[in-house]
């Protein structure tokens, strides 16, 4: 009986340390199939390619990097940097918010978004086609003006996505 009750003595104080950060995955080419338990960090200047991937935390695009997501589901926000080269979302589930800003082009379709779809001041192509938003979906400032259509939206629709 003492050594299990000197070893709980002994163990006990290791329960209060900070757990280890979550599994953060940082990518530069193509992951499937696969749940990354925290957030997805793609490298800069590199195409981040996520098919059949459960990300429990957030997706960030740096400048010059470029996501596709295909048949995913992201637990958190899809959000970029200044400078993102491209976004593409198709079939997949954002359960958060989808914000692209000061980037290039955006593509979104077939997707469930639980929160908004932000795009503003791009500068690439954009589209958003046959998407279920819960939250807003708001576009301004961009040079061109978003195409798509076939959306379902529970908020609003803003600025050049009024149409849409």
């Amino acid at each position: 009986m003492r050594p299990l009750l000197l070893t709980a003595l002994l163990l006990t104080p290791l329960l209060s340390l900070p757990r280890a950060a979550a599994a953060d995955l940082t990518c530069g080419g193509a992951v499937s199939g696969r749940t990354v338990r925290g957030d997805v960090q793609v490298r800069s200047g590199s195409t981040c390619t996520l098919t059949g991937v459960r990300v429990d935390g957030n997706v960030k695009v740096p400048r010059g990097a470029t996501l596709i997501l295909n048949r995913s589901q992201v637990d958190g926000n899809v959000e970029t940097d200044d400078g993102f080269r491209s976004v593409t979302v198709t079939g997949s589930v954002v359960d958060g918010n989808i914000e692209a800003e000061r980037g290039g082009n955006v593509r979104v379709e077939n997707t469930r978004v639980n929160g908004n779809i932000e795009l503003e001041r791009n500068t690439g192509t954009l589209r958003v086609a046959r998407a279920t938003v819960q939250g807003n979906l708001k576009c301004e400032d961009n040079t061109r003006t978003p195409g798509g259509g076939q959306n379902r939206v529970q908020g609003d629709r803003e600025g050049q996505c009024r149409a849409l």
